[in-house]
């Protein structure tokens, strides 16, 4: 058996980082060997795709990715189970079908500042059959080290998103439209786009105009345009608008409001049913 850990630290709120380290298609996408192919519905008892599940579900059925495109490529079916609340942090654990390779991996967190956050990966693999490693080309430990070192930590130093562009901490907009073009020619499309919009906003970029567009109950509710030095806005604002010929990219993203609240209650009533243990 291999064990192997690693301290991070990641330049955001502990919130942040724990919404991040609890959603398992984002964290098997950093792995590199693992692959969802489905999730288990405890309603009707068996694997089902993500589109049919009847609720939350944190047991998925997956391939196990193991060589490169260079190498001879070799996949095994198996299962994961994750994320899993304990006192030991947030843990995610996994198994080839065979039951000869298995592994875990756990997380903790801590808040060194209210931006600042350290996270301590402990990583484990085994393999109960004899050749395994060579298989592989790794032995257990190399393994659990690979999957920290050359997935884990890139991931982090050079894609993870600590904040959002807009919006509120923890909360990810929804991007419904994004077009390019006059005025006249884009405003149609975000009328339209908006009808359901409960909460948005229309980002506006161009050469010599930026500004944004608040949508509010599926209607326009606020204009703040800057073209060339001047404000728009005000109730003219649209028909201003409307005459200028300058090409602009405009970009419409829509919070939704009640999906927000009920999927952070969620995830507190689960995290609040452990004892987290964060890192000495």
């Amino acid at each position: 058996m291999g064990v192997y850990s690693h301290d991070v630290t990641i330049q955001t709120s502990k919130d942040r980082v724990v919404s991040l380290l609890t959603d398992p298609f984002l964290l098997t996408g950093v792995f590199g060997h693992i692959n969802i192919l489905q999730v288990y519905d405890k309603k009707e008892g068996k694997y089902v795709t993500p589109s049919s599940l009847s609720g939350f579900s944190n047991k998925f059925l997956v391939i196990y990715i193991f060589g490169t495109p260079d190498t001879k490529m070799n996949f095994f079916e198996g299962e994961m189970e994750g994320p899993v609340y304990s006192s030991e942090g947030v843990i995610y654990r996994g198994w080839t079908k065979d039951q000869k390779f298995t592994w875990e991996m756990k997380l903790q967190t801590k808040a060194i500042k209210p931006m600042e956050t350290l996270v301590r990966i402990i990583m484990t693999a085994d393999y109960k059959v004899s050749g395994l490693d060579k298989i592989l080309g790794r032995t257990p430990f190399a393994l659990a080290q690979h999957i920290v070192e050359d997935h884990i930590i890139p991931y982090i130093k050079y894609y993870l998103k600590t904040q959002n562009d807009i919006g509120i901490e923890g909360i990810t907009p929804t991007k419904l439209l994004e077009e390019q073009g006059t005025f006249s020619q884009i405003l149609p499309k975000i009328t339209k786009a908006s009808v359901d919009v409960e909460y948005g906003i229309v980002v506006i970029k161009g050469e010599d105009v930026n500004g944004r567009i608040l949508i509010k109950n599926g209607r326009i509710a606020k204009i703040n345009v800057n073209y060339k030095g001047q404000i728009i806005q005000g109730q003219d604002a649209i028909l201003e608008l409307i005459s200028l010929s300058d090409t602009v990219r405009a970009t419409l993203y829509a919070v939704y409001i009640d999906e927000v609240l009920m999927t952070k209650l969620e995830k507190y009533a689960l995290s609040n049913t452990s004892q987290e243990i964060s890192p000495e």
